[in-house]
């Protein structure tokens, strides 16, 4: 009888143990086709994660008691055309031929780390999504589709990514903690430190983000700041500068740096949105003390109309690669079928120096 109540009461405290953990499985998959025309350059091609990158999030967390909690995320791209992802020879659509063909869809490949969170905020570890997405705040969501666009090679290489910060290409941050403040009356804040090794790129050096978000209402304010320092992998006598190595990368000689400022704010009317962002990044070569600068300024409204809702936004962008700034303006409109299936269409026209060139794209997305 007492082995029986022992049994029973050991059977419980699993039981109470297991309904204090949560695990979410959730994600999309959204493909889209694109049509761009670059001066005169035609090329149509199909992608998959246009206006929202196709994903499998796995998450949870378990409830430790005293309000604090444990919890592990993994995030895993999901590429719903050939399941593979596409190196070119050329940035040029004219001269480009498929070069190399790579699974791009690991377990964790845009995210997985581990964290623990309560009353004095949240701290995580792991492959962290790089927190610089302040200018977008401001552009209604408009920069993703087209950014995505660009970086499928759909597009003129000067499009949309001139627009975006060193730190959102990466996009993820390997090597990195992250600390997330309580939000105190609307105020909340993050600092993340990355060791160093960025997404597929072992010449990035350790990078430390700052931000300050303000959300309260209709009201949603953004700023951040974010310095890398970069190392000279050829400067060491270390070996394995692989990007998953997890030690600090600051012992090689310093290489260029980097210096990142944003700020985003957006406004609800109820009737529409309105947006404005701003970016820059200094990039310094060590050796030399030579500066080169970019950045975009940027305003968009979002208006919803019953299950539309219409986007235009515009830019005016100032390239590293091109000393002479030129406009992009953008319209969009996305159909909600449900809260889970949406189809979407946009066209965006550059006017730059070295010419004109567009960029249409439609698709489907489903959330799950």
């Amino acid at each position: 009888m007492k082995k029986s109540l022992i049994a029973l009461a050991a059977l419980a405290a699993v039981t109470a143990a297991s309904a204090q953990s949560t695990v979410t499985v959730r994600g999309n998959i959204d493909v889209g086709v694109t049509a761009s025309n670059v001066d005169g350059v035609k090329l149509t091609t199909m992608h998959s994660g246009l206006a929202s990158t196709s994903k499998l999030i796995i998450e949870g967390t378990e409830d430790l008691g005293g309000g604090l909690k444990a919890r592990f995320y993994t995030e895993t791209g999901l590429l719903a055309t050939t399941h593979l992802s596409t190196g070119y020879t050329s940035t040029t659509a004219a001269s480009r031929t498929v070069s190399t063909e790579q699974s791009s869809t690991m377990i964790g490949s845009r995210g997985i780390f581990v964290g623990v969170m309560g009353g004095f905020g949240e701290i995580n570890m792991g492959r962290i999504p790089a927190q610089t997405g302040a200018f977008s705040i401001g552009m209604a969501g408009v920069q993703n589709a087209f950014s995505n666009a660009v970086g499928a090679g759909a597009a003129h290489p000067g499009q949309n990514s001139d627009a975006l910060l060193t730190s959102q290409s990466e996009g993820r941050q390997n090597n990195s903690f992250l600390y997330t403040t309580p939000t105190m009356s609307g105020v909340s804040a993050k600092i993340q430190h990355s060791l160093g090794g960025g997404n597929g790129d072992d010449s990035q050096g350790s990078r430390t983000t700052y931000v300050l978000n303000f959300t309260q209402g209709p009201i949603s304010l953004e700023a951040m700041g974010s310095e890398r320092s970069a190392y000279n992998a050829g400067a060491g006598t270390e070996t394995g500068n692989s990007p998953a190595q997890t030690s600090s990368y600051a012992v090689y000689a310093a290489g260029n740096k980097l210096s990142e400022a944003a700020f985003g704010a957006k406004y609800d009317l109820g009737v529409a949105v309105l947006g404005v962002g701003y970016a820059t990044e200094d990039s310094t070569t060590v050796s030399s003390g030579a500066k080169t600068t970019k950045s975009a300024t940027g305003a968009s409204v979002a208006v919803p109309v019953g299950p539309w809702t219409f986007v235009g936004a515009y830019a005016r962008i100032s390239p590293v690669s091109n000393a002479a700034a030129y406009n992009s303006t953008s319209v969009s409109g996305q159909y909600a079928f449900s809260k889970r299936s949406t189809a979407y269409a946009a066209f965006r026209s550059n006017n730059q120096a070295s010419g004109k060139d567009s960029l249409s794209i439609f698709g489907l997305n489903h959330s799950f």
